[in-house]
């Protein structure tokens, strides 16, 4: 067992560990502050607590260049993060490191997609922007899914980025956030509001697929018990190919993308090509003809499109027993769901009975996405790194 599941499963050391850790960061980083000061236009980013260089944090971070050029953007990636798509004007610190801690305690601005650490300070002057990851998500999380933790960012948000009633409703609640909330979208959706197929042709280029080709992402969320492995499918891809084929008269493919708490999707023989490690999701769901998913939030994401979309959970109740409560309602909201392969095969089947309209769910969500929430999150940013006292 790694050290760090050896940790989280022992609810002392956990506690030790991040007593250890609050003394010892916020020490260093009352003394980064100290001598260090403030460089007001440095910007400090990060996407899934350093592990990308992706989300909403990636597409504010370019619009902040594209209107302040003067802006110092700095990002915490790990060493297996893909740069592939990381500007030369972006400078790297390592996460958890001394140089990240630095650079967090003497910048202007922060942005983040991530609840923050324990250990982690925030100073006077400095500006908190919060994406969070999942603006129109099925699970409970935080306040909502623990009341007995303690949060500190409803202390240290400046404002809070949401694309929809139901993203604000769950910054209220799951933060317990009581600040400003800007709900013109969320930065990462804007290519999917605006259709901007350039990341669909990065992505297509990518992965080497051929053009004309259909493509089915199976998109499935991680369960507690197999976290950091591979999580199984839970179908048939080169069945649900075959269906496909025969259904529409059309060539498919699929394509697979595990959450960042696993290592990828095992979809056993198949012709299905993972691309957990492809960083940037919303290219690989406006590559995507077709999204099946079962507990994430790119279903909330994927129904801007308005192409098919199938929430496939055969295991919903142990689901909800074992991992985690919903906010709502499975079983009577709009999505189109299937519970088991079999009812899967039988839309794969008759996929021209699979509905693309997704008003019904966008409705239901409130959503008020106007693709240009990554220029206006910019813009807060620069009048604060250009405000002058």
């Amino acid at each position: 067992m790694k050290l760090v599941q050896l940790i989280r499963k022992n609810p002392l050391l956990l506690g030790t560990v991040r007593v250890s850790r609050m003394a010892l960061g916020r020490s260093y980083m009352s003394l980064c502050r100290l001598f260090g000061g403030i460089h007001k236009k440095r910007v400090f980013v990060s996407s899934f607590q350093g592990n990308a260089y992706s989300d909403s944090p990636r597409f504010i971070s370019e619009a902040l260049h594209a209107i302040a050029p003067d802006a110092e953007i700095v990002w915490q990636l790990s060493a297996n993060a893909d740069m592939t798509d990381v500007p030369d004007y972006v400078r790297i610190v390592r996460p958890h490191s001394a140089a990240a801690l630095r650079e967090l305690s003497t910048c202007g601005a922060i942005v983040d997609n991530f609840n923050r650490p324990f250990h982690l300070l925030k100073f006077k002057g400095q500006y908190l922007v919060e994406t969070w990851h999942g603006d129109r998500g099925f699970k409970k999380m935080m306040y909502d899914m623990n009341d007995g933790l303690k949060y500190p960012d409803y202390r240290q948000m400046d404002l809070a980025v949401a694309g929809s009633d139901f993203g604000v409703s769950t910054f209220r609640t799951a933060y317990r956030y009581e600040g400003e909330v800007l709900k013109g979208g969320m930065p990462r959706n804007d290519c999917l509001v605006n259709r901007d197929m350039k990341g669909a042709e990065r992505a297509r280029l990518r992965l080497g697929l051929p053009e004309g080709t259909k493509v089915l992402l199976y998109a499935p969320t991680f369960r507690d018990t197999d976290t950091d492995v591979a999580l199984k499918a839970n179908f048939d891809p080169d069945r649900a190919v075959q269906l496909l084929e025969q259904s529409t008269g059309e060539k498919w493919i699929v394509i697979t993308r595990a959450h960042e708490r696993n290592t990828g999707v095992d979809a056993g023989r198949s012709g299905a090509i993972d691309c957990t490690k492809y960083p940037e999701m919303s290219d690989l769901l406006l590559l995507a003809d077709l999204l099946i998913t079962d507990y994430s939030s790119s279903a909330g994401d994927y129904i801007l499109l308005d192409r098919p979309v199938i929430l496939y959970q055969p295991d919903l109740d142990r689901f909800m027993r074992n991992d985690r409560e919903m906010y709502f309602d499975l079983r009577t909201c709009p999505y189109t769901r299937a519970e088991s392969e079999a009812e899967l095969e039988k839309m794969l089947a008759d996929f021209g009975s699979v509905s693309a309209d997704q008003s019904a769910v966008r409705a239901f969500y409130g959503v008020s996405e106007t693709g240009r929430s990554a220029e206006a999150v910019a813009e807060r940013i620069a009048a604060h790194i250009h405000e002058r006292k």
